[in-house]
């Protein structure tokens, strides 16, 4: 049986990880192979289990099952070998040299035509042959190679048959080059790029000003020795190469730590998805690129605001967000929430050509959150149970899950907040400039969310990459295929609260060192709740249970008590009801704090609203002095926050079904609050990371080594008495 396969003699095969040469044909089906290590002949076992040389029934079965391939013979060049480990496309490679074409054209021809020459007289006639055959191909490719540069081509590129693309690409440049610099110096340059790496405050200047210095020192030895020849000093830009060369997750850890080093190199996981509007937001916090002023009237620098936003997954609209000087708290969290539940009617003249913008508004299924202070506490989860909306934690210490809310607030800072009076930008652009963010800051903070609203106009309206679409164009799709889902405020204004457990007592509740109490709603209350209670916490003569309140934490004027009888919320009144109206639990602790430290009285309400206006008027005549960080804390001290303001003033929404003018379809949701059966218990949260502990490990008195006076080496007088002494806290 003949070998229905072109083998070549020297031919490199691969079977089952062995390399294997093709030696000849022994006739009769027979083949003879070498193994590349041993040169020993290559066998195969029998039906028997004995040994006898391959045959073309093994080398087709061997073809067919993918155990045995032919692999191209790597031998020449260092650039030849690394052009067979290319895996580029034809158009990739041709981008990298347009002269390969012609030369695949040139040496497949010349093996077509049989015998391959050799002389440059057989190699310049079978070029004009070529050239010949093929006028129109030859024409687009340009002028006759040179009969050297064929040779050069058929000896080097490929073996005969096996002439790929990738094997006729030039490598200059592509390849390293051999070191022109002396062994010793290109060592030194190897150990100053590991300095670099392994020690944290080290710059590139300082690792060259090293590597120059040990080069300096050799060569003064060298010069007085009068032997060796000098070594050269390389350029700066030489050791950046050997740095760069060198970097990767172990070096970079070591230069500036683990966590770094996984943020550069570590691959990302699948982001958040979602199949349709609603069913998955993502909150986020960012203290805004902007320094607003604390009010007209001042015109004094505050500081930069912080902003919550809220978007959606699937079409990336920002259906919320809350603009204000508070802290991320549980406050600005569930403001945001209620704010995206209502729709657009403050937005500005130039969003009235889109009617969609004032729809983008509803009621989330899930929503994903990271594991600050104001998301793990057991306040916001008990809040969105009550209204039928789930809380996902994000994985501890993994920025990139919630990428998408981080992109918008850097497209948020090139539309508006770089643009700003009062913008911060990168110092050396601001020394440049000779611009002071904190005095040329002349927006307040209502301003500046004014201008919010005109970026998030533009943002909805144009094109997202994310999505390949505009958002507002997503979510008008959605919108007309599901409809939107929403809460009516009085519900939310209950649900989303703080958290607290307080006992009622005929008295009402107390909390925060107010009273809350209504004679009607108390007494029904404890009615309804007492019978619930175990006998040995009741007081004798009066009854009392344990009750749920949720509190708005910038409004102390009334509280919302669970009746887990009839599954809903009570509200009662505070008593001192002209003091806590508009009155924040932050500002109701400062006003605490101030009273206990100038002894004034805190017990009635006439106390109270002494203390509030001698507080106020304290605030308003000192703001002008203040610094950055005490004005922020005055603003939140001198009045509610804004965003307190806008949610006390909103009006009362109600919807009707869609109309002529674009108002959507709004589907009404019943809450869940009446359905709960967890009893408001926590769901388990993402461990976090351990504080390291601040106390001071404990030594042995036997053992305690004796405290010496500076400089006189003499043991410390403590004799004296410093406790009148009074440490400055910085």
């Amino acid at each position: 049986m003949s070998v229905p396969v072109r083998l070549t003699i020297g031919d490199c095969w691969e079977f089952k990880g062995q390399r294997l040469r093709f030696e000849r044909e022994l006739g009769g089906g027979l083949l003879h192979f070498i193994v590349e290590r041993t040169l020993a002949p290559f066998q195969i076992e029998d039906a028997f289990g004995g040994s006898l040389a391959p045959d073309t029934a093994w080398l087709l079965h061997g073809l067919a099952s993918g155990v045995l391939r032919r692999i191209a013979d790597r031998r020449g060049p260092l650039a030849r070998k690394n052009a067979e480990g290319r895996e580029d496309d034809c158009e990739a490679l041709l981008k990298l040299d347009s002269q390969a074409r012609l030369r695949a054209f040139v040496v497949r021809g010349l093996e077509a035509m049989g015998e391959v020459p050799r002389s440059e007289r057989a190699i310049r006639l079978g070029l004009a042959k070529l050239w010949a055959a093929e006028p129109d191909k030859a024409a687009r490719l340009g002028h006759k190679p040179s009969p050297r540069s064929v040779r050069r081509w058929l000896a080097e590129r490929g073996t005969p048959g096996e002439r790929r693309l990738r094997q006729m690409i030039s490598m200059s440049g592509r390849v390293e080059r051999k070191r022109r610099l002396p062994p010793l110096v290109v060592e030194l340059l190897r150990r100053a790029a590991l300095w670099y790496w392994s020690r944290r405050g080290w710059s590139q200047a300082d690792a060259y000003s090293r590597l120059a210095r040990l080069i300096f020192r050799i060569n003064r030895l060298r010069r007085s020795g009068g032997h060796l020849p000098l070594l050269p000093l390389p350029s700066p830009e030489t050791l950046r190469q050997e740095i760069h060369l060198y970097e990767c997750i172990d070096t970079y850890a070591a230069k500036y730590g683990e966590k770094a080093a996984k943020t550069r190199f570590k691959a990302s996981g699948k982001g958040l998805s979602a199949q349709r509007f609603l069913q998955l937001g993502c909150m986020d916090h960012t203290v805004l690129d902007g320094v607003a002023i604390i009010d007209a009237d001042w015109m004094l620098p505050v500081g930069r605001p912080t902003l919550t936003v809220l978007m959606d997954v699937r079409t990336r609209c920002i259906v919320g967000f809350v603009l204000s000087f508070e802290p991320p708290s549980i406050y600005s969290v569930m403001e945001c929430i209620k704010r995206a539940n209502r729709p657009k009617l403050n937005l500005p003249g130039s969003a009235a050509r889109y009617p969609t913008l004032v729809c983008i508004f509803g009621r989330f299924d899930e929503i994903v959150v990271d594991n600050g202070k104001e998301f793990v506490g057991t306040s916001l989860e008990d809040a969105l149970a009550d209204v039928g909306v789930a809380l996902r934690f994000a994985p501890t210490a993994s920025p990139t899950y919630k990428a998408m809310v981080e992109r918008f607030f850097g497209t948020l800072n090139k539309l508006l907040n770089h643009k700003l009076p009062g913008g911060v930008l990168k110092p050396e652009l601001l020394r440049e400039m000779g611009y002071d963010p904190a005095k040329d800051a002349v927006l307040t903070l209502a301003e500046i969310e004014e201008l919010i609203w005109e970026a998030l106009t533009v943002y909805h309206t144009g094109h997202h990459t994310g999505v390949g679409a505009p958002p507002a164009q997503l979510w008008q799709a959605d919108v007309d295929a599901y409809g939107i889902d929403v809460i009516d405020d009085r519900q939310l204004d209950k649900m989303l609260g703080a958290v607290e457990t307080r006992r009622l007592t005929k008295s009402g509740i107390e909390i925060f060192g107010l009273q809350y109490h209504d004679p009607a709603t108390v007494g029904g209350l404890l009615e309804e709740l007492a019978r619930f209670e175990p006998v040995r916490g009741q007081r004798k003569g009066s009854a009392t249970a344990q009750v749920k309140v949720k509190y708005n934490p910038v409004n102390l004027s009334e509280v919302h008590v669970w009746n887990r009888q009839r599954n809903r919320y009570v509200t009662l009144p505070c008593l001192d009801e002209k003091y806590t109206a508009g009155m924040s639990l932050w500002h109701h602790r400062k006003i605490q704090e101030w009273s206990r430290l100038k002894g004034l009285e805190f017990t009635t309400e006439e106390d109270r609203l002494v203390a509030r206006a001698k507080f106020i008027s304290l605030i308003e005549t000192s703001a002008p002095g203040l610094k950055g960080k005490d004005r922020r804390a005055a603003l939140r001290l001198r009045s509610s926050p804004k965003v307190q303001s806008l949610a006390g003033e909103a009006p009362m929404l109600a919807y009707a079904s869609s109309r002529h003018d674009g108002l959507a379809a709004v589907i009404p949701h019943e809450t869940l609050a009446s359905m709960r059966s967890d009893d408001g218990q926590a769901s388990s949260r993402p461990a976090r990371p351990q504080k390291r502990s601040s106390k001071r490990r404990k030594v042995n008195p036997s053992q305690k080594p004796s405290i010496l006076a500076p400089e006189t080496g003499r043991e410390a007088d403590f004799s004296i008495d410093y406790s009148g002494w009074k440490e400055i806290d910085l």
